[in-house]
């Protein structure tokens, strides 16, 4: 494809205390070689040296700024209203782009009847990459193919796992058609649009080359905030789980009970002082849980350890 002819293409950067992999972002982003780019760097109000990098590089950054923001949603949404290209891509600041990753995203979405081993895609309307984990030194991890599901039971059930935000491209046409992001989802915004799209009988085409560096670090917004990305994955399940047949509901749902069982006692140990507040909290808003025999016990177990604190804490208050 000439250069004359590729499409316009939209890269949004959402940015919050990055500052070690930002400009590894921009850069990856500015390297690419590709004419018809635009570029918008959204920063949640940082409070390293973010803003310092994006100054840096301003003269060659379409729209940028730095503002307190819900999340990324709501500054991806924001970038939206600016943006000019006809594809759009959401590049996390701690990730970056492998070279010639947008000129296989022009070919791969300019190919309408693109056909892979998945059968006919929605004609280009969205896609994902390959991509390859790497550590915070750029160190190869290990590839990560893309195997988008076949059905939107299977993406629900996370079959073969979530898709790499950073490794996923839209038609920016088809975004504002289903509305943007839904901003509630802090962390898996994504992973809600893709239920979306695929609720909507709308399938990725499939890029055949790598196209995205995914970094894998322990200030990453889904390592940092393991607990809070789960279940939001969950709701959106939830969300979508009408859409399917009776059956496969029914094992949707039960999976997402177990699964949010696992999360509340994940969260029990992290908040070891006080585990029957939150075995509790969980229960008003799940009380069919009580059937489980495992929450009963911790349940028990905890009540029996408070009164036995308490008793502890009269008996000193007496001898005193």
């Amino acid at each position: 494809m000439s250069q004359s002819k590729l499409p316009r293409i939209t890269v949004i950067i959402p940015n919050l205390d990055q500052d070690l992999y930002l400009e590894r972002a921009i850069c990856s982003v500015l390297d690419q070689g590709y004419e018809n780019l635009e570029l918008i760097v959204m920063d949640g109000g940082s409070s390293d040296q973010s803003v310092e990098i994006i100054r840096t590089y301003e003269k060659d950054i379409d729209h940028w700024q730095s503002a307190w923001d819900s999340g990324p949603a709501e500054a991806v949404n924001t970038a939206l209203t600016w943006a000019t290209g006809q594809i759009v891509g959401i590049l996390d600041a701690d990730d970056a782009y492998l070279p010639y990753a947008l000129h296989e995203v022009a070919r791969t979405m300019g190919e309408v009847e693109n056909t892979d081993l998945h059968g006919p895609t929605s004609g280009g309307d969205w896609m994902i990459g390959q991509a390859v984990r790497v550590d915070e030194l750029d160190e190869h991890l290990g590839d990560l193919p893309a195997d988008p599901p076949r059905t939107l039971s299977a993406f629900l059930m996370q079959d073969s796992g979530p898709m790499p935000g950073s490794a996923v491209f839209y038609r920016t046409d088809l975004l504002k058609a289903m509305g943007g992001f839904d901003s509630q989802f802090k962390l898996a915004y994504a992973h809600e649009m893709h239920a979306r799209l695929y609720a909507a009988n709308l399938k990725p085409a499939v890029a055949r080359a790598a196209i995205t560096a995914v970094r894998d670090h322990e200030q990453s917004l889904t390592a940092t905030h393991a607990l809070s990305c789960g279940p939001e994955f969950i709701d959106a399940a939830e969300r979508y789980s009408t859409h399917l047949s009776p059956t496969h509901r029914y094992l949707l749902w039960r999976t997402c009970d177990e699964t949010r069982r696992i999360y509340a006692a994940a969260e029990m140990e992290i908040h070891e002082d006080n585990q029957r507040r939150v075995l509790w909290a969980q229960l008003l808003k799940r009380p069919w849980w009580l059937a489980s025999s495992d929450y009963r016990r911790k349940l028990l177990q905890n009540i029996g350890s408070d009164a036995t604190s308490q008793s502890n804490k009269d008996d000193q208050r007496h001898a005193a």
